[in-house]
């Protein structure tokens, strides 16, 4: 089978590496033509010249078996799984750019022989995780927007606990694989699920995605307190009001409030919120520091998807009438307004 990629970044690039069967010591499984797409012609060149892609996943060799294309309809050619692994502010371009491809190779393999049944739409799958600026649409709902007419494919969402540098490394990993029809979930799950990359199945399709958003936000959190020198002591009790707020608005949006206790709330939370790893948390370190986010944005290689998740969900519970001080707290901190110390303070009392 084949699996189109879209984004090579950290998280692409690490789930290439496993549905690729590219963990050593590990064994890949069934056998999956994986194909990464990107537009940075650097990147692309390195993976190819050395097997490496050191601006996202620094130390970790890729597998011969990864393709790599800066063809777009090159990789959705044949694709039965197409995963969106892109920074929120391009996912509708991309997904634009990809609807005519997808419907035209729809169209080819249906017309290929007149007795053989109609093409199988591919499976889309949204690990992007972020808020539309202006919109407020969650990305699986970009994606959606966005399909050819006609073309009935499935758009899935895949968000939890997966730190990319831990998960290339064959760290045991299980997220949420997410669709209203959990039979269509089921079957996407036998097609990418690995040793190492596990899937539960959710139907609670809302919840799962702003959990995979919102937790990008609230990770500012943890980062403000790493950058204050303050330690768990203060992390712990910050933790379950944060989750709280989490649960709040996630459930005023429409998810369950359960999906926001489990692996797509609490353990992104947790996840994002304490990994060297997370550049969410990274990002807090240096709001403490007062840098201005555009300055600190340079020395960061990919997004930092919390400034704008923190943004956008603070308007969002403000139209709901919600009161939520640690959101508001986070969002004046980034905007430069807010004392950091101070507000960790009154937020800890």
């Amino acid at each position: 089978m084949r699996i189109a990629i879209l984004g090579a970044g950290n998280l692409g690039t690490a789930l290439g590496v496993l549905l690729s069967g590219g963990v050593p010591g590990i064994r890949a499984g069934r056998h999956r033509d994986v194909v990464l797409w990107t537009i940075e012609a650097d990147v692309a060149k390195e993976i190819l010249d050395s097997r490496h892609n050191s601006k996202y996943l620094p130390g970790v060799a890729l597998p011969r078996g990864l393709h790599v294309t800066l063809d777009l309809e090159e990789a959705l050619r044949g694709a039965e799984v197409v995963v969106y692994a892109l920074p929120s502010k391009v996912v509708r371009e991309v997904a634009r750019r990809a609807a005519p491809v997808l419907a035209a190779a729809r169209a080819s393999a249906s017309g290929a022989s007149p007795a053989a049944p109609p093409a199988a739409a591919p499976a889309l799958v949204s690990a992007s995780k972020g808020l539309e600026a202006g919109t407020g649409l969650r990305m699986s709902e970009v994606v959606a927007a966005e399909r050819p007419a006609g073309l009935d494919a499935p758009v899935l969402v895949m968000a939890g606990p997966s730190i990319a540098h831990e998960m290339a490394r064959g760290t045991p990993t299980a997220v949420c694989l997410a669709h209203p029809d959990t039979r269509v979930a089921r079957a996407v799950r036998r097609q990418i699920q690995t040793p190492v990359l596990r899937f539960r199945i959710s139907s609670d399709v809302v919840g799962v995605e702003l959990g995979g958003v919102l937790k990008n936000a609230y990770a500012l959190l943890f980062g403000l307190c790493d950058g204050l020198g303050l330690g768990l002591n203060t992390k712990a009790a910050l933790l379950p009001p944060a989750l709280q707020e989490m649960s709040r608005l996630g459930t005023a949006l429409g998810g369950r409030r359960s999906t926001f206790q489990g692996l797509a709330g609490l353990g992104d939370l947790v996840g994002t919120g304490l990994s060297d790893f997370s550049r969410n948390r990274r990002m807090g370190e240096e709001m403490a520091r007062r840098r201005p986010p555009d300055q600190v944005l340079t020395g960061f290689p990919g997004v930092v998807e919390g400034l704008g998740s923190v943004s956008t969900a603070r308007d969002l519970a403000r139209q709901r009438g919600l009161r939520l001080p640690i959101l508001e707290g986070l969002a004046s901190v980034a905007a430069g307004e807010g004392d950091p110390l101070a507000t960790i303070q009154r937020l800890v009392g």
